[in-house]
Parts: structure tokens; sequence; C-alpha cells
């Protein structure tokens, strides 16, 4: 009887831990590593999009996959802008901060005669004095 009662014990704890422990996604994953240790250096994660865009999001309807994950880790917006760089890449920067952390995620626009060929996101982030 006693090892019933241990069992079945046993059996409830392993099912709520692993509700309470839900694996992390890859991306998730690799901010949580820029958080702890990207140190003001850029990391690229070149295969967030599954497809291109025909063209570049508006500012209401750009979102930025990195910035999402961040967002749901407290993390808030404090500045944003756009840049067109003449030779290269379209590039949306957001800055992020939690606490005396601060992180900026671009999303990089690369184009060849008005069409998209790829899209991919970088973050890097650092300790802030508040």
């Amino acid at each position: 009887m006693k090892y019933l009662i241990l069992f079945v014990s046993i059996l409830l704890f392993s099912c709520n831990n692993k509700n309470q422990n839900k694996p992390k996604d890859f991306n998730e994953k690799l901010v949580d590593f820029a958080i702890e240790n990207s140190n003001g250096k850029f990391i690229e994660l070149p295969n967030l999009y599954d497809s291109l865009p025909k063209n570049i999001l508006d500012d209401k309807t750009e979102i930025l996959i990195i910035a999402e994950i961040l967002k749901k880790k407290d993390f808030k917006v404090i500045n944003w802008g756009r840049e067109n760089h003449l030779l290269g890449p379209r590039i949306v920067s957001l800055t992020l901060r939690k606490d005396s952390c601060e992180c900026e995620v671009n999303k990089i626009y690369y184009s060849k005669n008005d069409s998209i060929d790829n899209v991919t996101e970088r973050i890097k982030c650092y300790k802030v004095n508040l």
C-alpha cells in the first residue's frame, strides 16, 4: 500500500512539474544567451523568418521576433528608429530595457533591385548605470 501511495505521489509531482517548466524554444534560448553573454557585441540570427515579405513593412505592422521575446520577459521599448543605407540594407532598430539591462535589436532587410533577398535580426545587450 505504501508503494502505491509513493508511486501516485511521484506521478502527481512529475505531471505538475512538467506543466510549470515548459521547454523554451530555440529563439528564446538565444535571447537568454545574448542577455547573459553578448556584452555589447551583436549576435545575428539569419533564419528567423519562414518567408520573405514582398515589401518593407510599415511602422504600424512591423514586428521584430527578438523584441517580442524580450517584451515577454518584461523588457520595455525605450527607443526605436529606421535607417536606409545607400549601398546596404534597411534597418529597423529598437532599444529595450529591463532594470539595468539594455538590449538593441535590429531587423535588417537585405535587398537588390527593389526585391528583398533576406531578412535577419540581431541583438546585443549590455549593462547600464541608471
